[in-house]
């Protein structure tokens, strides 16, 4: 008895095919949002190589701070004083910028960021069907 290796699976066509594995045609194996976690996936990675080869440089930069976090400690009290102190009139004064907002300019602003939402969801799900192509 054969395990399902894919949604939908039966015992014949194209969905015994487990990922990375070509059907000859265009149609996808997974969901698109399994591809887009595979993308998601890829992505980490790709940023966690970056980091690793960055360590030494990340690590100087961490002791710099270090030598000065004391300074910064002393200071803090008075920078979060001085912060509650403004936050009143910086209330206000997003209350009189939310009066006045444009309702078409949040339209087309929540519009925009929609496209670059599904632009980026595309863009994932695209580097995940290849992640999942590439060879072991």
């Amino acid at each position: 008895m054969s395990t399902p290796t894919g949604p939908g699976s039966s015992s014949t066509g194209p969905a015994e095919l487990g990922p990375g594995q070509d059907s000859g045609t265009d149609a996808k194996q997974w969901p698109e949002p399994l591809y887009a976690v595979a993308g998601v996936g890829d992505l980490l990675a790709e940023q966690l190589r970056r980091l690793v080869a960055n360590a030494p440089e990340i690590s100087a930069q961490f002791q710099r701070n270090a030598a000065t976090l004391p300074d910064d400690l002393r200071s803090l009290p008075r920078e979060l004083r001085t912060l509650a102190a403004d936050l009143p009139s910086y209330a206000a004064g997003l209350q009189s910028r939310a009066r006045d907002l444009d309702s078409e300019a949040v339209k087309r602003n929540v519009s925009t960021a929609q496209n670059r939402a599904q632009d980026i969801y595309r863009g994932l799900v695209e580097r995940g069907e290849q992640a999942v192509k590439q060879p072991s």
